[in-house]
């Protein structure tokens, strides 16, 4: 759909679909791309999580940082999405992804319309967060043809994230899809395409308030 084309949902909507009250992949990923560039949530991690690991993960850390910040290209740095990394490492990574603009995103969508797994969507989409509004439309043009249902799920955040407001009748009709499905995991999935429809709309205005108590009042 045109994003220059007007669309309302059901005026009864949010009364016939309240949210669960449950966390979701959706407030998780929307709290890593707000958090993304966030210098009090870097010294919290290191703070409050580093601190409490072990000299062997420590470690493992550190040798993870430094891998990343060695990684040379884009097709470096998108195999690496692939792997588990410490959440800490992830943003780093991220953060590189960024740093190659366009060189990168465009390789980074193809691989997203195809790829099935899960720790490459998250990233993908967490660094996607923080690129130009050209792949932002590429994305809103094309996440409903990706073939993974997390990645369709995960994107309708990052368009939510972006405030994409044209993107509200695909992220509707994809809320339908995963709904009636009769799946258990589409279901899931359906409460993280429900949540972007929320933020969306303009129904989380205090979210980023909500998601600080997370991790206590680093954010207050």
């Amino acid at each position: 759909m045109s994003e220059n084309q007007e669309f309302s949902l059901p005026e009864d909507f949010f009364d016939r679909n309240p949210m669960s009250g449950k966390t979701t992949s959706g407030h998780l990923s929307y709290f890593q791309m707000w958090t993304l560039y966030e210098p009090d949530f870097d010294n919290w991690i290191d703070d409050e999580v580093v601190s409490n690991f072990d000299e062997q993960r420590k470690n493992t850390l550190l040798e993870e940082r430094a891998v990343i910040e060695s990684l040379n290209g884009p097709e470096e740095i998108i195999n690496y999405m692939r792997k588990p990394i410490e959440i800490s490492n992830r943003n780093l990574l991220c953060r590189r992804a960024v740093e190659m603009g366009e060189d990168l995103f465009p390789l980074l969508i193809d691989r997203l319309s195809k790829n099935g797994w899960d720790l490459f969507i998250e990233c993908a989409m967490l660094s996607l967060s923080r690129a130009e509004d050209v792949y932002i439309d590429r994305v809103a043009e094309e996440f409903l043809s990706f073939r993974n249902a997390y990645a369709r799920a995960a994107a309708t955040v990052l368009l939510a994230f972006r405030e994409r407001n044209g993107s509200l009748q695909d992220l509707y009709s994809l809320y339908l899809d995963l709904r009636s499905s009769g799946d258990e995991e589409d279901y899931d999935l359906s409460e993280t395409v429900l949540f972007s429809i929320y933020l969306l709309s303009g129904r989380l205005k205090n979210l980023q308030e909500d998601l600080s108590s997370m991790i206590g009042d680093v954010f207050k």
